[in-house]
């Protein structure tokens, strides 16, 4: 099919080696599913209350802080400019997002206000080591809050 200029799309250009490897890092995402607005901290209050108030779980590519809540648990991402710039930055945040929206109901987030804060390297690793580092951290939040320590 033509475009309003007359261009007709190439049918047999060949994919770069560079976008298989891309390939690996694609989100394994439902576009049908959001995230809806309860479900996220939004205020910068709410965000410090987190912080201050809740318990820290360092991973290797993320820092989580959760703090137990009445009700249903909410979720916020975080991505300083140290991530990269804002592509890069609101990238990282929707994978994180992705992470927890995928793992919503089978941890330990339901009645828990969790903020995730993305470290440097966040950015750059494939989507499986991002994966197992997220389970690796709640996996010790779990324990940390079984324990009653912050």
């Amino acid at each position: 099919m033509a475009s309003a200029y007359g261009c007709v799309p190439r049918t047999d250009a060949k994919c770069s080696p560079l976008v298989g490897a891309r390939a690996a890092n694609v989100l394994p995402s439902d576009r049908r599913r959001r995230f809806p607005r309860a479900e996220r901290l939004r205020r910068r209050a709410e965000f410090q209350r987190v912080y201050s108030q809740g318990i820290r779980v360092a991973g290797r590519h993320m820092v989580l802080f959760a703090m137990r809540t009445e009700g249903q648990g909410r979720f916020g991402v975080t991505a300083s400019r140290k991530v990269g710039n804002a592509v890069i930055r609101s990238r990282t945040k929707r994978r994180l997002r992705e992470l927890y929206r995928l793992r919503q109901s089978t941890t330990v987030t339901e009645s828990l206000d969790l903020v995730v804060n993305a470290r440097r390297s966040c950015a750059r690793v494939p989507w499986r080591v991002l994966e197992r580092d997220f389970d690796s951290c709640l996996g010790q939040l779990g324990e940390r809050m079984k324990a009653g320590r912050r």
